[in-house]
């Protein structure tokens, strides 16, 4: 009997031994096996360390109970912190089912390999071997799995509850929407009535002085309404559904570039740090027409209504299949009307940056903090439909939108698809 246990040891240990030997070839062979299958999202813009996660762990958990030995980790921990972390990068549960399957797979390929090159190896010592993977596999389904869907169903609830705030909100936006259109309206008329009493002082005769600064007046309004009439006929060009979308391949980069360029003059005027992030280029397909009047949008707003500080655009490939553009500045926030509550809708669903969350970042941007105003994102006459007509274009493009804001600035970020379907989007 002494001499039968000792074997059983011994290859107990050369089996151990045999499948730590083959660790990184386990692992690979996962990975490649999970990356050819073109049903699975595994391995999109995972680093190794990333992709193999909390598997190490679990092999070394494997092997100790297959030597009777303590186990020096919690196998149902780790597997809950491998399904969350699989959740976080957006995996559906059946994927994360499909992947661990590829897994077990894997190790009881190592176990035939191992009884082919050791065909004498007692049977009770395969017997514990795929006994101690059945164990395993159930720790792994029962931490891993059933974690992953008690996020789902948290996330699900969650998402039941935005949707009724949002339903709920909507109809006061809708409301407020309606209103910024009268005030578009009536801003109208009064920069229109200012024309034409300026015009008028224009006719009498008086000092060059005072006609240079009734044109400069003139001026003034004159772009004034401009902007409001272009706001107008975007909206109204967008609710009739008559936007055509197009689906050409440009540079992002090159024209995120020359739009910061084209408002270096605004910033410089204002003493406003302006700042532009990304690769040199990023080639993409889209409607780049659309992009730039979303961006330009938001930067001249960030511009115009940033009393100090600075005002960043940043940019570059998020996955493959979206790009984001991101416009930052030390404003005074979407703290009023409309645009408040938008923005309220709008907020990433993850945990804002940290210079964004309500309290503000310790001991950062000291003294740049601005008191919302009259002068708050798109609260100027006219102004107060931008952001509808921002959103309205991203729908089009099929853009994600969110926004992080408080007194201490705002961050706006876009999400666009890399390559539209050849549809439209």
């Amino acid at each position: 009997m002494g001499k039968q246990n000792s074997g059983y040891t011994d290859q107990v240990n050369k089996l151990t031994d045999y499948l730590f030997s083959r660790r990184e070839t386990i692992l690979n062979v996962w990975r490649n096996r999970c990356t050819e299958d073109q049903e699975l999202f595994t391995g999109v813009s995972f680093s190794r360390e990333e992709f193999n996660d909390e598997l190490s762990v679990l092999l070394n958990v494997l092997s100790q109970r297959l030597l009777g030995e303590a186990e020096q980790a919690n196998a149902i921990e780790h597997s809950g912190t491998h399904g969350l972390h699989r959740w976080q990068r957006g995996y559906t549960l059946g994927e994360l089912v499909h992947e661990l399957n590829y897994f077990y797979e894997v190790i009881e390929e190592q176990f035939v390999s191992f009884l082919e090159l050791y065909p004498e190896t007692q049977a009770q010592v395969m017997a514990q071997a795929y006994s101690q993977l059945l164990k395993l596999s159930k720790d792994i389904n029962r931490g891993s799995v059933m974690y992953f869907d008690q996020l789902r169903q948290t996330a699900a609830l969650k998402q039941v509850q935005t949707l009724e705030e949002a339903l709920s909100n909507l109809e006061t936006i809708t409301q407020q929407r309606g209103e910024h259109l009268r005030q578009v309206s009536h801003d109208l008329q009064g920069s229109l009535g200012m024309l034409s009493g300026v015009a008028n002082l224009l006719k009498l005769p008086g000092k060059k002085a005072d006609r240079e600064k009734f044109m400069e007046i003139l001026t003034r309004n004159l772009q004034a309404v401009e902007s409001m009439l272009g706001q107008l006929m975007n909206y109204a060009r967008m609710e009739a559904g008559q936007e055509v979308v197009e689906n050409q391949p440009f540079d992002a980069s090159e024209l995120l570039h020359q739009l910061v360029r084209s408002v270096e003059g605004l910033a410089a005027q204002k003493q406003l740090v302006l700042q532009a992030d990304g690769p040199e280029h990023l080639p993409v397909r889209g409607d780049a027409l659309k992009v730039q009047r979303i961006v330009q949008n938001l930067l001249l707003n960030a511009l115009m209504y940033t009393q100090k500080g600075w005002v960043n655009v940043s940019w570059g490939v998020e996955n493959q299949d979206r790009w984001v553009v991101a416009i930052q500045d030390t404003g005074p926030g979407l703290l009023q009307g409309p645009a408040a509550l938008l923005a309220h809708q709008l907020q990433p669903m993850v945990e804002p940056s940290s210079s964004y969350q309500p309290e503000g970042p310790l001991n950062h941007g000291e003294g740049l903090s601005q008191k919302p105003d009259k002068n708050a994102y798109f609260q100027a006459p006219g102004e107060g439909i931008g952001l509808f007509i921002v959103k309205r274009m991203c729908e089009l493009l099929k853009a994600s939108m969110d926004i992080e804001t408080s007194e201490k600035g705002t961050l706006i970020r876009i999400r666009f698809l890399i390559k539209p379907k050849s549809n439209g989007v």
